[in-house]
């Protein structure tokens, strides 16, 4: 009787207690496993999704490849001065981030009996244009603070005339601290990635936000647009470039 009760005892003060510990530690265990393993499972589903991505990238490059390519080998096998210059338009746009592959196509383009001299011509001016651009780029002091004032190709006929007053107003307002420069925004630049601008916008890093500020404040009081107003973007780049700010005109 002794006995049976005291594993009655056993079983009611220590047994069911333990095994509810014990069913409560593994369950945590098992939780835990569980969790890493959809973590690990989710970690492998993201390497996969941006492996397919770089392979659709690459895929879309090599297409792109292969199409201006194609439209080369027809503007060159046929005397058409528009349809030449078109193509040569395309080319530098759209290969703006391969350059070696771009300068191959308008090598084969140009070197080319077929075709027209304002092809040749209209390459030079591209060509000429990069080149003033990026000698501007390589003016830029940390010392002084640039401000410049881009005006876009596509519609320069609006572009130009706005960013004309921009320059004016800020280096009226400024004073001799900023050095306010207007500048041209070759298509084939405004192609590259980090550019690819289509609106008004001024861009600046974090700690250029209050000039940022005071420059759109300026541009607003002066009522240089009247439809879009420039949108602010804050920047993360690559490379610093202190005291600088880039503001970019393309309509109204």
């Amino acid at each position: 009787m002794r006995a049976k009760l005291f594993f009655e005892n056993l079983n009611k003060y220590w047994a069911t207690p333990m095994i509810a510990i014990i069913g409560g530690i593994l369950g945590i265990y098992f939780t835990i496993i569980k969790d890493s393993l959809e973590a690990d499972a989710q970690r492998i589903e993201n390497v996969a999704l941006k492996i397919e991505s770089e392979l659709k990238q690459q895929e879309f490059k090599n297409n792109l490849k292969i199409q201006m390519y194609g439209e080369v080998k027809d503007a060159i096998t046929q005397n058409d001065e528009k349809l030449q210059n078109a193509v040569l338009l395309l080319v530098n746009e759209m290969l703006a981030d391969d350059s070696l592959f771009r300068e191959q196509l308008i090598t084969i383009l140009l070197t080319s009996p077929n075709v027209n001299e304002s092809v040749r011509k209209n390459q030079e001016e591209i060509q000429t244009k990069a080149e003033v651009f990026i000698k501007e780029e390589k003016q830029i002091s940390a010392t002084n603070f640039f401000i410049d004032v881009f005006y876009l190709e596509d519609i320069i006929s609006e572009a130009k005339p706005r960013a004309e007053i921009i320059v004016r107003k800020l280096t009226e307002e400024l004073g001799n601290n900023y050095q306010v420069r207007l500048r041209r925004l070759p298509l084939n630049i405004n192609a590259k990635s980090g550019y690819r601008i289509s609106a008004n916008e001024i861009r600046y890093e974090k700690d250029e936000a209050e000039i940022a500020e005071e420059v759109l404040e300026l541009i607003q009081s002066e009522n240089v647009f009247s439809i879009e107003q420039p949108r602010m973007k804050q920047i993360r780049p690559s490379k610093k470039t202190p005291n600088y700010l880039s503001i970019f005109v393309r309509n109204m």
